[in-house]
């Protein structure tokens, strides 16, 4: 069954617009799309909220100067957010040029159709066909193939998982990984279920990993599972960094500036999104900061850093 979109747009957008969905119908997705649907005495609100609307899986709104002023696009975005809310409709903003995201869109997913339009393209109709990009599993590392030796005190087990969940973020710096409890247990197909699953509950009970539980987990105890600042803290001896060093530089920078967000303190630092969420997480932790956190902050956990007195007094103590 071929899955249904509607564009949203604004008139001086048509030509791109039109591009669009000429490409989405050539690759099996039927548009709604006004040019091709709305006849001469047609009634046009009954055909965009009646038919156009109601009929589509998809809500692409192409984005730019001109649409985020249109009455029409604002129309026909609120209903959208409408449908969204009850679960029928998936909306999907679509830049056509570098502009600031609406409030209301700043929590979804965005494509930017034009830097690379092809890619942009691509993108877009994996997501409507619920096609992954995600990239499969490798091979285990030639140094996860057996046990390793303790770390810290923590079980051979556990410090196998916990070397693993460290070596593979390393190799994505820029974003915090999550692993499935059967992705993650295929990489060490030497443990059997109940040495794994016991490995994970001890890095869960020193704080070291986060899990999630769902149902249909069996046979393991969990269903997602991540580090946290601490496991890094716990191996830092096996970075190519120090997250101490981290943790200091966004104190000093947050008690310097008072409050900033996560965009200024990767231009000030250039620190990877993922180890700037284990720095804040750290100091939020352990009281040295305030922590504002709200939708739309992608790639940061939080959203603004504030300084207090225990941040100056762990600046004056730590960082000089």
């Amino acid at each position: 069954m071929n899955k249904h979109v509607f564009i949203s747009y604004s008139h001086e957008d048509k030509y791109f617009a039109n591009r669009i969905a000429e490409d989405l119908m050539k690759n099996g997705i039927e548009v709604w799309f006004d040019k091709w649907e709305i006849q001469v005495g047609d009634s046009l609100i009954e055909k965009i909220f009646s038919e156009g609307l109601s009929n589509s899986d998809y809500f692409l709104i192409l984005l730019s100067k001109d649409s985020i002023n249109s009455k029409w696009v604002k129309e026909e975005l609120n209903n959208a957010i409408i449908r969204r809310m009850e679960g029928v409709t998936k909306l999907i903003p679509l830049l056509t040029e570098s502009i600031e995201i609406p409030q209301p869109l700043k929590a979804l997913k965005w494509l930017d159709m034009y830097s690379n339009y092809d890619k942009g393209l691509r993108s877009l109709i994996n997501t409507i066909y619920n096609i992954s990009e995600k990239p499969p599993v490798g091979k285990i590392p030639e140094h996860i193939v057996s046990l390793r030796n303790s770390v810290g005190g923590l079980s051979r087990q556990a410090s196998t998982i916990g070397s693993l969940l460290i070596f593979k973020q390393e190799e994505e710096p820029g974003f915090e990984r999550s692993y499935s409890a059967s992705e993650l247990h295929s990489l060490i197909e030497f443990m059997n279920n109940e040495e794994f699953n016991d490995a994970i509950d001890e890095l869960e009970e020193y704080g070291l990993v986060k899990t999630l539980k769902v149902f249909g987990m069996h046979p393991y105890d969990f269903g997602q599972v991540n580090g946290t600042y601490a496991l890094y803290l716990h191996f830092k001896n096996e970075l190519k960094y120090d997250p101490e060093n981290d943790i200091k530089s966004v104190a000093a920078v947050v008690s310097e500036k008072k409050e900033i967000d996560g965009n200024k303190l990767h231009s000030m630092l250039n620190i990877p999104p993922v180890r700037l969420n284990y720095a804040v997480a750290y100091l939020e932790d352990y009281g040295y900061v305030k922590v504002l956190k709200f939708l739309g902050t992608h790639p940061y956990d939080f959203g603004i850093v504030t300084a207090t007195r225990h941040t100056r007094q762990f600046v004056d103590e730590h960082c000089k």
